[in-house]
């Protein structure tokens, strides 16, 4: 990418007596500015042989992408002009620029750094995607409802706290009105919610049942997105600075020692996850009194949640939530609950992660130039895709780690490692 500078000279008389061009190969400075990219990939040639809409096996595998690129908002070269007179001589100098014009230099433009997760935060993130959206996932909780009335009792009755109103001074009626907010969102709500779902469980309870039924032993495709994280954020990058071009020259300059302008660095993050698996699972037909039992189980506990499993004696614990603040410790026993209880494994699931991280540089203020051009902006872009394949049990597992009877119901379903 070149710059050119052209530059000529007039006498007093208007005569031209000096006409000079620079040009500069500038490859070398725009070094800095040249992307990058590296994907890491499994050859899975199966692929492109595959009949749409019909699934025979699991040809997915991890993969891994980065890569960074520049991008110039109005193009990366720009016409600046300059005219100086001088006052005694009346000697004129005109020089006419033809190149990049940037914000700044390239050697200060730095790259954003890559944001994406680990592959232990991206496996615990499928973990809990797992769980969310488990075909196997009870429609109410009656489990937990029922342990956390015994344990907490009712919630107190709305507006029963303002009944002695007149009894109580200044900071008791304000805190009244703190209690009863807290009542209404961490009592009522939950509790009204929880009815909600046992009534609809109860109404539409054959459909519910025989919808499981139907597809057990089936492919149930199910996926979850997590809720998109976008970040921003200004600064400013560097002071009392003019625009970059090379060559450079003082006719373009007002004054070379006057650079008044500012640039702005604005940072930008975004950060999609999702999850997309197919599910099977085996509800027992109806044939003996050892089968009958089994399905009498499994169908209490997806219409209505009625299971002493690991996962609802967990989220019993009053101290749980917390745990759960720091941790998917909820989302692994529940998981594991579906693995053992209801007989559930996956045929695939992957989770997926795009991030962004973009920095986008703007010139702001007087450039110093005659002309007044400002630059374009300069946006340098760090992306990552990743993709993390699960096990038939989830994430964060190893196959060589199933147990006897896990690995036989793999080999049943006719799962591979591939």
């Amino acid at each position: 990418m070149f710059g050119r500078l052209r530059t000529r000279t007039y006498n007093s008389a208007g005569q031209l007596v000096q006409n000079t061009t620079f040009e500069n190969q500038n490859t070398a400075a725009f070094l800095p500015l040249q992307g990058v990219q590296y994907t890491e990939s499994e050859s899975h040639p199966l692929w492109r042989t595959r009949v749409r809409g019909r699934f025979d096996m699991d040809m997915g595998g991890p993969f891994t992408s980065r890569k960074r690129y520049s991008v110039m908002s109005n193009g990366e070269e720009a016409s600046v002009e300059g005219i100086v007179v001088d006052g005694q001589t009346h000697v004129q100098t005109e020089a006419v620029y033809n190149g990049p014009y940037l914000p700044c230099s390239p050697t200060f433009l730095q790259w954003p750094s890559f944001n994406s997760s680990s592959d232990s935060s991206l496996k615990g993130f499928g973990t809990t995607a797992i769980a969310r959206c488990s075909p196997s996932n009870p429609s109410a909780n009656l489990t937990e409802s029922v342990g956390e009335i015994v344990g907490d009792g009712l919630p107190s009755i709305i507006g029963g706290k303002l009944l002695s109103w007149r009894a109580m001074s200044s900071q008791e009626r304000r805190r009244s009105f703190g209690d009863e907010f807290l009542n209404y969102q961490f009592g009522w709500l939950p509790f009204l919610s929880d009815l909600t779902d046992i009534s609809r469980s109860i109404v539409h309870a054959d459909r519910i049942l025989d919808q499981y039924d139907r597809d057990s032993g089936k492919l149930v495709r199910r996926g979850y997105r997590f809720p998109t994280i976008v970040s921003e954020s200004n600064m400013v990058y560097l002071d009392k600075r003019s625009p970059w071009t090379n060559p450079s020259s003082d006719t373009l300059q007002v004054n070379s020692l006057i650079n008044k302008g500012q640039v702005i660095r604005s940072e930008y993050s975004a950060i999609d996850r999702w999850f997309s698996g197919a599910f099977t699972y085996y509800v027992p037909p109806s044939n003996g009194l050892r089968n009958d039992m089994a399905r009498c189980a499994i169908q209490a506990r997806k219409l209505l949640g009625l299971s002493l499993t690991p996962d609802s004696i967990w989220n019993l614990a009053p101290w749980s939530w917390a745990v759960d603040w720091f941790s998917n410790v909820g989302d692994v026993l529940s998981n594991w609950t579906a693995w053992a209880i209801d007989n559930q494994v996956l045929w695939y699931g992957y989770m997926m992660e795009h991030s962004l991280h973009a920095y986008r540089y703007t010139f702001t203020g007087q450039t110093g130039y005659r002309s007044g051009l400002q630059p374009p902006d300069v946006y340098l872009i760090s992306e990552t895709k990743l993709r993390r394949k699960a096990t038939p049990y989830g994430f964060n597992l190893s196959w060589d780690n199933f147990t006897t009877r896990q690995k036989a119901i793999v080999a049943a379903l006719g799962i591979s490692r591939s």
